[in-house]
């Protein structure tokens, strides 16, 4: 299953897809002059439809070049899908017959985007596409009922595109959480093995001095700070360089008591939680993670430069992690940055001077 989900990761990075889907659109009008009792159902042969396509093909074609092999997503990208949603939706709408080959195509474009994970700004484009399909529909007067056909077509492909966006958003988080517990348990072993080869037990004395047994650590660093640091990197840099944010995560934590299993648990899912909710809702290009001490125990904080109402955003942010902190005995609260916004979550924690 995790395979699986790999792979279609990998899948959604593709993006000769779309100027393939391009192409397709394209080609319709061509088909069309060529069989013509099935132009109702391809699109007409006329100059538009071909202009149409190929802006389409000419756009996702140079996006792909300007992107390259980046996995991440880019501004060339946001263009290309635009453009080419917008063009597949007009070309699906200028087709006569109540489902179009064209709005097959603008289906199966937006169940695509959907799986890239897109931000936000991608979703509402996405939206706009269906209701500019309607609008050029409606213009074409193909009359009303092709017309409440499209708009149902094109309502449910929307509908299943949300779903499978939300859905593939839920697996990128479960595949960030798998790729940091994996990497955690690597750097066990690895120091594992290093304690073993530099010190094996069987060579230590039998008995150590009071002096030594005071000055060895009383939990090894993959099992405190530096191991939950770590873990929370991983997950934040998969969550964030899938939406082609850049992020960075620092930490200050000299003093602070090893934190305990709840404690780690609870780090780590306020952090993923506050990501997830910053790139569903602001649209932001950057985001900061800091983890520092603090009077009274752990500062977490995530900066980011986006955009969003204040009243809504502190509603979301704050309710999606209200849960968490709560049972940690913590606080939050989300304010204005200078470019952006901040959230900051205070946790209990031992201090050890």
């Amino acid at each position: 299953m995790v395979t699986a989900l790999l792979d279609l990761r990998r899948a959604r990075q593709r993006r000769s897809t779309l100027a393939v889907l391009s192409g397709l659109a394209l080609a319709l009008p061509v088909l069309a002059k060529a069989a013509p009792r099935w132009e109702p159902w391809l699109a007409p042969s006329t100059a538009w439809p071909a202009v149409l396509g190929g802006v389409a093909v000419a756009v996702s074609a140079a996006a792909a070049v300007w992107s390259g092999k980046s996995a991440k997503w880019t501004e060339a990208d946001t263009v290309a899908w635009a453009v080419s949603l917008s063009a597949l939706a007009s070309v699906g709408a200028l087709g006569a017959a109540p489902v179009t080959v064209g709005m097959v195509l603008h289906g199966v474009a937006l169940l695509l985007v959907g799986l890239r994970v897109p931000p936000m700004r991608m979703l509402l484009i996405a939206s706009a596409t269906v209701l500019l399909g309607t609008l050029v529909r409606a213009a074409a007067t193909h009359g009303a009922p092709t017309v409440l056909a499209y708009a149902l077509f094109t309502t449910t492909v929307l509908a299943g595109h949300l779903l499978v966006a939300r859905a593939a958003h839920s697996i990128v988080v479960l595949l960030a959480e798998r790729e940091a517990i994996l990497g955690d348990r690597r750097d066990r072993l690895f120091r594992h093995r290093e304690r073993t080869v530099t010190g094996p037990t069987s060579q230590r004395p039998a008995r150590a001095s009071s002096e030594e047994r005071t000055s060895e650590p009383a939990i090894t660093a993959d099992d405190g700070w530096d191991g939950l640091v770590e873990r929370v990197r991983s997950s934040v840099d998969a969550l964030c360089g899938d939406a082609g944010v850049t992020s960075t995560v620092h930490a200050e934590l000299r003093g602070l008591a090893p934190p305990s299993h709840k404690m780690r648990t609870g780090v780590i899912k306020v952090l993923q939680e506050a990501t997830q909710t910053t790139l569903r809702e602001t649209d932001p290009r950057r985001i900061a993670v800091t983890l520092k001490r603090a009077d009274g125990g752990l500062v977490l904080e995530v900066e980011d430069d986006g955009q969003g109402d204040e009243a809504a955003r502190k509603r979301r942010a704050l309710g999606s992690i209200r849960g968490r902190i709560a049972s940690l005995g913590g606080s939050a609260e989300v304010q204005r940055a200078a470019e952006g916004w901040v959230m900051r979550v205070r946790l209990p924690c031992d201090l050890l001077n």
